[in-house]
């Protein structure tokens, strides 16, 4: 069509084709509320398996539309999700904090609850939106984004102990739990991942006490033995996700921009979590590991007045306080510090205390070889997320070394986090941010506590 054609009230071509838009838009609406068998719907809404082209789901467009920066027209599978994340857990009963300003956030597509036919299509539906922007993420493209913001991911969690960390890549696109428990040490170390139901509350069956065998004689009644039982309570606790995110990141709009913002949710999330999860208090927060009475407790070979040295026969020495149903334990957990300090520690040589000698605890290693992942078979978790603050004696910068079999500690995780965005506040004006904030309920702890030994006021040395 030439600019000729265009009518006397229109000034170019494009504001004609914006006006038949609208008016195509304002029939279709009037189609649907005359017609009772047509399902009411928004027409910025779209629903099913997305195809190869589709946008996906995008953490950023849904803060930039809670935010009032875009229009639904550009949010359409966020707004879709979030309604359909909405509908299906009033159904049972869940109710977001923060009312009708929360905007629901997919977290874990395994975790929602799939109960019926509805449920189990909106997850595979979820799944593929947010996952279909994998092979679009460019590190390159990330890489220049971080320059540009001035943004320096660091690992805070697996692989250092000091504040800053060392730089990593930023990972490809995925769900928002698989970002975060490609970051949690306890994940690695093999806890099991359970979905926590809508309500809140979960509860696990265990064995407190076994039943009893006894010898008995011809015509002798069997001695009778009844087995205790308990349970292990999971009640959802509020964790808070709160990412400070430059407002330049919304106009990114690009897989490798979304990578940025999920990966720093996840990633303060996972710290947060691992914390509790080892030393938390209970109450608000998730009780952690160490807290328990049943944890079996080992004493290093040697005791010193500030702290104890841990010692290669200690390595047995733990493994064999597991109880005779763990046959074998799935990984050690300690800091990498500490690990460095095993993997380096050699015997004496010609002279006392000259440590020449051999590796003590990987006696057939050269000095030229990388520190194994193993010790002694068993996998070795490294996170800073152990404490380096224990005390004995003088010394305050203790820490300590956990083994165990880790399918027996439970995380239960809710499949939604509840969203808010907000640029108000005067350092966010200042500096042009946005805050996004996120609740995630979560909540976990052991099914036996007998299946894990704490050697602890260890020196890193």
């Amino acid at each position: 069509m030439s600019d000729t054609l265009v009518p006397d009230r229109f000034q170019t071509r494009d504001e004609l084709v914006s006006f038949i838009e609208q008016q195509a838009t304002s029939a279709i609406d009037k189609a649907v509320n005359l017609s009772p068998k047509v399902e009411r719907r928004v027409p910025w809404v779209t629903s099913g398996p997305v195809g190869r082209d589709s946008e996906g789901y995008s953490v950023l467009k849904a803060a930039a539309f809670a935010l009032g920066y875009i229009g639904p027209d550009q949010a359409k599978e966020e707004l879709h999700v979030h309604n359909q994340l909405r509908d299906l857990y009033q159904t049972y009963g869940f109710v977001p904090h923060c009312g009708h300003q929360s905007f629901l956030v997919p977290i874990a597509t395994n975790h929602l609850p799939a109960f019926e036919s509805r449920g189990a299509r909106l997850r595979d539906e979820i799944r593929q939106k947010m996952t279909c922007h994998a092979d679009k993420f460019d590190m390159d493209e990330a890489n220049w984004i971080g320059r540009k913001l001035g943004i320096r991911t660091k690992t805070l969690g697996t692989i250092s102990d000091l504040a800053g960390g060392s730089l990593v890549p930023f990972p490809l696109l995925g769900e928002l739990i698989d970002l975060q428990r490609n970051l949690e040490a306890f994940a690695h170390a093999g806890a099991q991942e359970v979905a926590l139901p809508p309500n809140g509350r979960l509860q696990f069956p265990k064995l407190t006490g076994g039943s009893t065998a006894y010898w008995v004689g011809e015509g002798t009644a069997i001695t009778e033995s009844e087995p205790t039982t308990g349970n292990l309570d999971l009640q959802a606790k509020k964790l808070g996700v709160f990412v400070k995110v430059n407002n330049e990141l919304m106009r990114f709009a690009s897989p490798s921009a979304e990578g940025l913002v999920r990966y720093d949710m996840a990633r303060v999330a996972a710290l947060k979590s691992d914390l509790a999860m080892l030393e938390g208090t209970g109450g608000t927060q998730i009780k952690g590991l160490l807290t328990y009475s049943g944890i079996s407790s080992h004493t290093a070979s040697t005791v010193g007045a500030n702290g104890n040295t841990f010692e290669a026969a200690d390595v047995a020495l733990m493994e064999s306080k597991l109880p005779d149903a763990v046959p074998t334990p799935t990984a050690w957990l300690m800091r990498k510090t500490m690990y460095a300090a095993l993997m380096t520690r050699r015997a004496d040589a010609a002279d006392a205390d000259d440590r020449q000698g051999a590796f003590l605890f990987n006696p057939a290693r050269n000095s030229t070889d990388a520190p194994p992942a193993e010790l002694y078979g068993t996998k070795v978790v490294r996170s800073a997320q152990v404490s380096n603050t224990r005390a004995k004696g003088s010394s305050s910068n203790l820490s300590y070394i956990l083994l165990g079999y880790f399918p027996d500690w439970i995380v239960a995780r809710l499949g939604v986090m509840e969203f808010l965005a907000s640029g108000l506040g005067d350092t966010a004006l200042q500096n042009d941010q946005t805050y996004l904030r996120g609740i995630q309920h979560i909540d976990a702890g052991p099914r036996n506590a007998g299946s894990f030994v704490l050697c602890d006021s260890l020196t890193v040395a």
